[in-house]
């Protein structure tokens, strides 16, 4: 296993995708949450990328600001414990299936051959009569293999000062309050570090699919092409409910085409196919309602229209546009920007990459895979100032593999 440190890349996507500044390693904070290259390929491992641990240390000031406002005698406290889960939760793998997430072996089809077994007298009269050769050769079947060796430490720490806390409660119901709220605050910090480092997985996969494998379809195109109208650009596509029902019968078309054993929408490597129910889609928020709420009731129905289950998400990695704004507008809640590296990691190039109007990204289950697969809590008090520390300890894996079916989805000018 290779730990690496990378604490800052993800307090950056977090920014971008919350909107709230953190402090990063050398005491600076996020210069800003505008949407802006990451370096997200050091978080993915695609058999021998890189991947990014993060301190977790996000609720500090928060936390302390808590403890230090606490009197001695409160009537009532109010403590907000509500669970934060976030989005793109389909890239979650059990624990107990992570095993398979490591290591991974594929074989190509095996070969076809004559079958002389109903030609015995049409061979014989040509002269073949003699199958030593056929019986005892050996038919070795080629294989590939991947080993996931890299995850990500996220650390989350908070204290708790013992006088303080029992002074400022009546009961032990209040008490059992106030640890509650600072376990969920731990736990959300947590998920939010998870929440990041998944948006970066989706970032890379849709990296890879238009600068890697090709797999990118862009919907506008290909609906310019097919029906000759082009009055439906990048700019006003939200008004043609003609444009989004087409962008919707490709999807759905696509999204079935992988069932067919292919090597069209992976590497190009080994032919795979992917049943429906290994098949999952992710939609921007933005383009889904579009589809919603702009195309007739009738015409727009998931089941009728086969595109089957899809999730959603607000946006690939922030909604600031750097206008001060937070309107979310689709030129930045569809923008995917990946900062320049020398490895190139994802087979992308060693250049900065940069992609718009990015509307939904499908994949097969094994293509994107995450797991915090270890968790443990450690603590330690300090006696002379009489505060109790605890370390909440998450170990995470987050794989790309590209042996496994991948499509980005776009809406861009041809």
């Amino acid at each position: 296993m290779i730990i690496i440190n990378g604490e800052d890349v993800i307090k950056s996507a977090a920014a971008q995708m919350s909107g709230v500044t953190f402090t990063l390693s050398d005491g600076t904070t996020v210069p800003s949450t505008e949407v802006s290259a990451l370096k997200s390929f050091e978080v993915t491992d695609v058999g021998s990328a890189v991947v990014d641990p993060v301190s977790g240390d996000l609720i500090k000031s928060t936390a302390e600001s808590f403890f230090n406002a606490l009197v001695s005698v409160i009537s009532r406290i109010e403590v907000n414990a509500r669970a934060y889960t976030g989005d793109m939760n389909d890239f979650m793998i059990k624990d107990s299936e992570w095993g398979g997430f490591i290591e991974r072996v594929y074989f190509e089809l095996a070969n076809i051959m004559d079958d002389p077994k109903w030609n015995l007298a049409k061979n014989a009269a040509a002269g073949k009569v003699d199958y030593a050769d056929d019986d005892h050769r050996y038919y070795p079947l080629k294989a590939h293999a991947k080993v996931y060796r890299k995850s990500i430490p996220i650390v989350t720490p908070i204290s708790l000062p013992t006088d303080q806390m029992y002074e400022a409660v009546r009961n032990e119901a209040e008490m059992q309050a106030i640890v509650n709220g600072i376990q969920a605050a731990v736990r959300n910090t947590i998920q939010l570090g998870l929440q990041s480092i998944r948006h970066m997985l989706a970032q890379d996969a849709i990296a890879i699919s238009v600068a890697n494998t090709r797999t990118k379809i862009n919907l506008l195109a290909r609906y310019q092409t097919e029906t000759g109208d082009t009055s439906v650009t990048s700019a006003n596509w939200q008004g043609s409910a003609a444009f989004l029902a087409f962008a919707l019968q490709t999807i759905a078309e696509t999204r079935d085409n992988l069932i067919n054993m292919t090597a069209a929408y992976n590497d190009h490597t080994v032919p795979v196919f992917t049943d429906s129910e290994y098949s999952h889609l992710i939609l921007l928020n933005k383009f889904d309602k579009a589809a919603r709420f702009r195309v007739r009731a009738n015409t727009y129905n998931k089941d009728d229209l086969a595109i089957g289950t899809y999730s959603t998400t607000t946006s690939w990695q922030g909604y600031d546009g750097g206008t001060g704004t937070t309107d979310f507008d689709f030129a930045s809640v569809s923008r995917v920007m990946i900062a320049a590296d020398p490895d190139d990691s994802l087979g992308i190039g060693t250049s900065a990459f940069t992609q718009q109007g990015v509307v939904g990204l499908l994949f097969d289950r094994y293509a994107l895979g995450m797991s915090p697969y270890k968790r443990k809590v450690t603590s330690q008090y300090t006696a002379i100032a009489d505060f109790l520390n605890q370390f909440h300890h998450t170990l995470v894996g987050a794989n790309i593999d590209t042996t496994y079916p991948i499509v980005a989805f776009t809406i861009e000018t041809p």
